[in-house]
């Protein structure tokens, strides 16, 4: 039997009667959908539709199935072969159909659905032959790596990964200068400067650009350096024929690979004849835009009759330090350090 020939039998059978399948249906009490299956080659009717189907398209069931008439035949066994079969191309169809359905969710639910990220220990060897510590999403593979950068590919979608690399650096401390914030990872003593994802239709590439270190603070003493010069040296006043000897000494410290910027300073005044101590003190300082802002941690020597604050402000110029309020004005007008 051939089911799709069968169906082309019925609708032109149907259609010599001038009769739309809805009609065909009220007769036989089904509906259109199920005469437009039978048409179709999809389904049959069943054993006791037949009969009233054959009886309204004025034929026999045997014409309709286009089988020989015999007195041995099993008309519903017959059927019930023929709907196995038919059964049978419909799950291959739908397998057929449904495969690549499942295929395509599979690559999205890979592509979109976040796994996290492994923990790898690539070796920098560009500034100090180490192993490092790098967040890498998980079915990442390629990994390479030159000089300061590290990289690697995944299939991925590029979303999820980027948020993957977020959760990594999160996990790091935090360090900010030059209007910018970094990773730093104190264990490996590194600092994850950039981070970044690309995507393209096929796979991701995943990217680090790393730097030895404490990165701010190697930023830090570059423009500390460029600012003053020289660290690590005596600011002296700079003035001719003045009784006012000032030592101030800015230098670095550091502790727990962070930089630590201490200072001392020690003022006399000689007329020839004594000399006085006008102040001894130790601290801390900061530049900020074109200011050198020294804090005093303790005052250990002052000359009473001056008041001496706690917080002193040098203007940045040409490397030289100009104070801003001038405490010392019973002693020198400007005081300026070079």
């Amino acid at each position: 039997m051939d089911n799709n020939k069968i169906g082309k039998y019925i609708a032109s059978l149907r259609k010599e009667k001038k009769l739309t399948q809805q009609q065909l249906g009220d007769k036989l009490f089904v509906t259109d959908k199920a005469v437009s299956k039978w048409e179709r080659g999809l389904s049959l009717p069943d054993i006791t539709i037949l009969e009233k189907l054959a009886d309204e398209l004025d034929t026999d069931i045997y014409n309709i199935l286009q089988v020989e008439k015999k007195n041995n035949i099993d008309i519903e066994k017959t059927l019930n072969n023929e709907r196995k079969k038919i059964q049978k191309e419909l799950n291959k169809k739908i397998i057929i159909y449904i495969l690549p359905i499942i295929f395509v969710s599979c690559i999205i639910f890979f592509k979109l659905i976040p796994f996290g990220y492994n923990i790898e220990h690539p070796r920098y060897t560009h500034t100090e032959n180490k192993i490092i510590n790098l967040g890498i999403p998980k079915f990442s593979f390629l990994m390479k790596n030159n000089e300061n950068s590290y990289s690697y590919k995944n299939f991925r979608g590029k979303s999820v990964l980027k948020s993957e690399l977020k959760s990594y650096v999160n996990t790091l401390e935090h360090i900010t200068c030059n209007n910018t914030t970094y990773f730093y990872d104190s264990d490996a003593n590194i600092t994850i400067i950039d981070y970044d994802v690309k995507g393209n239709l096929i796979y991701s590439t995943i990217s680090y650009n790393i730097r030895n270190g404490n990165y701010c603070n190697e930023w830090q003493i570059k423009e500390y350096s460029k600012r003053l010069g020289t660290l690590n040296t005596f600011r002296t006043l700079y003035a001719e024929d003045s009784n006012l000897a000032i030592y101030f000494l800015p230098s670095l410290k550091i502790s727990d690979n962070k930089n630590e910027w201490v200072a001392t300073l020690d003022i006399y005044y000689n007329d020839g004849k004594t000399k006085k101590v006008i102040e001894k003190s130790s601290g801390k300082f900061e530049i900020i835009n074109n200011e050198l802002i020294y804090y005093r941690d303790k005052i250990i020597d002052h000359e009473n009759n001056i008041e001496v604050p706690n917080v002193s402000a040098f203007v940045i110029k040409e490397q030289k330090l100009i104070l801003k309020e001038n405490y010392l004005k019973d002693y020198e007008k400007g005081i300026t350090l070079k």
